[in-house]
C-alpha cells in the first residue's frame, strides 16, 4: 500500500488505519493482496535457483574431494 498524493481530500491516506479501511471499504479483502503474485513468484524462483546452485556445488565439491582422496591414497603407496 503507498500513500496516494491526491488533491481530493477522500482518496488521501492520512493514516496505516485510515489506508487500511479504505482499502478494504473500496476492494475488499482481496486488495491488501493485490501484487503479491509477482512477489510470490520471485521468491519461488529465487529459491528454487539458490536450491539447484547449492545442489550443484555441493555435487562438485564432494567429486573434488573423493578425486583429491583418491589422488593422496595412491600418492601415499608408492
Amino acid at each position: 500500500m503507498q500513500l496516494k498524493q491526491s488533491k481530493n481530500e477522500n482518496e488521501r491516506y492520512d493514516s496505516l488505519m485510515d489506508g487500511l479501511r479504505k482499502v478494504i471499504a473500496q476492494e475488499g479483502i482481496a486488495g491488501l493482496y493485490k501484487g503479491i503474485e509477482s512477489k510470490l513468484l520471485q521468491s519461488v524462483l529465487t529459491a528454487s535457483l539458490l536450491f539447484v546452485s547449492k545442489e550443484a556445488l555441493f555435487s562438485y565439491a564432494v567429486k573434488f574431494l573423493l578425486l583429491l582422496g583418491a589422488r593422496r591414497s595412491l600418492a601415499g603407496s608408492k
